[in-house]
C-alpha cells in the first residue's frame, strides 16, 4: 500500500515498462499472466523491490503492458514538506537509493524471471501514464 503523504502534493510522476528478453536473439519473452496484474508484479519483482515501490510511492498504479508481455507502473511521490527536511530522506530520494541498493545486490528483478541468466530484463520509460 502506498504511503499517504500527499499534504504538499505529489511530484516526480514517471511511468516505466519492464520486459524480459532472450539473451540469444534479443526477442521479448512471451508471458501468460492471465490478465492478472498481481501475477505479473510477482513474476518480475522481488519482495524487497515491491516493498520499495509500495513504501515510498505516494501514488502508484500497475498494469500489464499492451502486448501482454510486461509490467507497467506509474508512480509519484509526496514530500515530507518541511523546508529543513533533508532532501535525501524525502520519498523520491528514498525510493531511488533503495532501488539502487537492490539493483547493486541483484535483488530488484527475480532471478527466476531470468531463466538461469539466459534472459535479461529491460526497463523503458513511457509518457503514457496510468493516472
Amino acid at each position: 500500500m502506498p504511503n499517504s503523504d500527499n499534504t504538499y502534493g505529489t511530484f516526480n510522476k514517471s511511468t516505466r515498462e519492464y520486459k524480459i528478453y532472450k539473451g540469444f536473439d534479443n526477442s521479448v519473452v512471451s508471458q501468460s499472466f492471465g490478465g492478472n496484474v498481481e501475477t505479473a508484479k510477482n513474476h518480475f519483482f522481488t519482495d524487497e523491490a515491491l516493498a520499495c515501490w509500495n513504501n515510498n510511492s505516494t501514488q502508484i498504479e500497475w498494469a500489464i503492458t499492451s502486448d501482454g508481455n510486461g509490467i507497467k507502473v506509474t508512480n509519484a511521490f509526496g514530500t515530507k514538506g518541511s523546508s529543513d527536511q533533508d532532501a535525501a530522506s524525502d520519498w523520491a530520494a528514498t525510493w531511488t537509493s533503495t532501488k539502487n541498493s537492490l539493483l547493486a545486490a541483484n535483488n530488484w528483478i527475480k532471478s527466476s524471471a531470468l531463466n538461469d541468466n539466459t534472459y535479461y530484463w529491460k526497463m523503458d520509460t513511457s509518457e503514457e501514464h496510468l493516472f
